[in-house]
């Protein structure tokens, strides 16, 4: 219910309250009013609640309308020539006839007042003028997308030599293929996109520093749409990994050599009996020493002698992953389901199914780096497939979230949070087989997956992935104080928030006194798909029902409203002084008494 209708009831139920006042006042009195005095008052009620309506809520100004038609980019000459409300052209609409151009929304209110509802046409409101649409009745009918990338999802801040992975979304392109190109002009990964338009592009980290890749779309071998990609290569992003195994294994090696070149500072400690410890320098099991790492990757047979430790780590914030190296007895079965993990299936040992290898040359850039055991040259996709198991136990449960499945559809790894970190449990028995087989690129994706799921974020992210264009305002978030932009630009924040708009494309740095972070701004015209769909989703978070108070911030009306209240006032004190005054009363006759007989 509006505030207009809440005053209008108020008024309507107070008026006859106050003439039965009146007419009850006169009558325990004993004084009678002529009737034209008690109509008098009477009227004089009911004006005073309409001016009083009038002057909380004033009609508009003569000229003023109360519905605008805006024009946004991409509005088509049909939609701007038909008839209804004024047509308003932001300024990257299109130029149409008989259209007023405006600099922004803001300036198309104070120059319309008295406007509650907006029709929006094309693509919709931007960043600029979104806020200015709140509180008004907007309805805006998105147009279909062309086609294109819809999404665009650059990675986080990577260490050198670490493989990454970029996240794309396309529309209207079934057939299309992405590649991911490197600085060189190298083809890094391909892919076609799923049924919802998904694919995922892995590319590899050389140099610290800020850089860009490139996102190709090509359908019948004609690029559709490309666009840049942006990563920042942090070499102080090194998180610390542990690894606890219960003994020596292929396993362990393998996932010690990955995690090196990902990029993680590793220490692994492995039991070779008898209280032999091999690997790296012993770490105390306890809440002190694990306090430092950001991730574990601990065996079955490593798990019951630390258990009590690493729960109490995790649940102050430290990522854990539990991995089987085979069969488990019922103890261990029994704690990773305390933990949370619904294992459910027959026990032992599955096989695992493998996706299909990729039969394309570019699946051999997708190794990475490469090594001196496993160079890239010799990893072809002529190479066998491993023999890769399973622990014949599928995790789940309410709390858990699958995150890994074999291309069977088998959950091979599902997490849930401990606490202030997250645990996950892996059921991959020898996956470092896939390594020595040309399939490094998908051992590199399940580890990649699990670590970057559960392990403790940085203190402070070196990269915002939020997409930005030149021209158009940015939201800079997280602000703790006034801040600069590339030296130059201030930014006062507001609430933690501040505002920015772009003039150049290209990678940016802000700083704050006490942090640094890098921001990526794409060109005007990139991504328009993915601009389009930005504020078509915007516009459904406005409400199409609420409703402005005309006369509570729009500008230009003040000389109506103080009109108003001058009537009421006037009214007001016409009735105060008639249910005074003695004009129009007269007293009622004192009763004779009877003579004496």
């Amino acid at each position: 219910m509006t505030p207009q209708i809440v005053v209008a009831l108020i008024l309507v139920l107070a008026v006859p309250i106050g003439g039965i006042r009146l007419l009850l006042w006169h009558r325990a009195a004993g004084a009678l009013a002529s009737p034209v005095r008690t109509s008098l008052l009477l009227l004089l009620q009911v004006m005073a609640a309409g001016l009083l309506y009038m002057a909380l809520f004033p009609p508009g100004t003569s000229g003023s309308t109360s519905s605008l038609r805006i024009a946004t980019a991409n509005t088509s000459r049909l939609a701007a020539t038909a008839g209804g409300s004024p047509l308003v052209l932001l300024p990257e609409a299109p130029a149409s006839g008989g259209g007023e151009a405006v600099p922004d929304l803001a300036t198309a209110l104070r120059r319309h007042p008295g406007v509650t509802s907006l029709t929006i046409v094309g693509d919709g409101l931007g960043p600029r003028d979104i806020d200015a649409a709140h509180g008004l009745a907007v309805h805006f009918d998105p147009p279909p997308l062309h086609p294109g990338i819809l999404y665009l999802a650059p990675p986080p801040a990577v260490a050198p030599g670490a493989r990454f992975t970029v996240g794309v979304t396309l529309t209207g392109l079934p057939n299309a293929t992405a590649e991911l190109v490197d600085p060189a002009g190298r083809v890094t990964d391909s892919g076609t996109p799923d049924k919802n338009g998904h694919v995922l592009l892995a590319g590899t980290a050389r140099a610290a520093g800020a850089t860009s890749f490139t996102l190709r779309v090509r359908r019948d071998k004609r690029v559709i749409e490309q666009a840049d990609v942006p990563v920042w290569v942090a070499d102080n992003a090194r998180p610390k990994l542990l690894i606890l195994a219960g003994a020596p294994g292929a396993e362990v090696k393998y996932l010690r050599r990955w995690a090196i070149d990902a990029g993680y500072d590793v220490t692994t400690q492995m039991s070779a009996g008898g209280g032999i410890a091999l690997g790296d320098a012993p770490v105390a099991l306890d809440a002190a020493s694990l306090r430092r790492f950001d991730a574990a990757i601990v065996d079955d047979r490593s798990w019951a002698g630390a258990r009590g430790a690493l729960l109490a780590a995790a649940r102050g914030g430290m990522g854990l992953v539990l991995r089987p190296g085979g069969p488990i007895d019922g103890t261990t079965r029994s704690q990773w389901l305390a933990l949370g993990f619904g294992l459910s299936g027959p026990g032992g040992v599955a096989p695992l199914v493998l996706p299909k290898v990729d039969a394309e040359p570019v699946a051999r850039t997708r190794q990475g780096i490469g090594s001196e055991e496993a160079p890239v040259d010799i990893a072809t996709t002529e190479d066998y497939l491993p023999d890769i198991s399973r622990l014949g136990l599928t995790p789940g449960g309410n709390d858990a979230v699958p995150l890994l499945r074999d291309a069977g559809g088998a959950t091979l790894g599902a997490w849930r949070a401990l606490g202030a970190g997250r645990v996950a449990l892996f059921t991959g028995i020898d996956s470092y087989g896939l390594t020595l087989t040309g399939r490094r690129d998908l051992y590199g994706d399940w580890w990649s997956a699990l670590l970057d799921t559960v392990a403790r974020p940085a203190p402070g992210s070196r990269v915002l992935t939020d997409t930005g264009w030149v021209g158009e305002r940015m939201a800079l978030c997280a602000l703790t104080g006034e801040a600069q932009v590339d030296g130059r630009v201030r930014v006062l924040p507001i609430n933690g928030y501040g505002g920015y708009w772009p003039t150049q494309a290209g990678w940016h740095m802000l700083r704050s006194k006490d942090a640094a972070s890098a921001f990526y701004v794409q060109p005007a015209d990139a991504l328009p798909t993915m601009r389009a769909a930005h504020n078509s989703k915007a516009m459904a978070l406005l409400s199409a029902a609420e409703a402005k108070q005309a006369s509570a911030a729009l500008p230009g009306q003040s000389g109506a409203t103080w009109l108003w209240w001058l009537g009421w006032l006037a009214v007001s004190a016409l009735l105060w002084w008639l249910e005074r005054a003695r004009l129009g009363r007269r007293t009622a006759p004192a009763e004779t008494p009877q003579s004496a007989m």
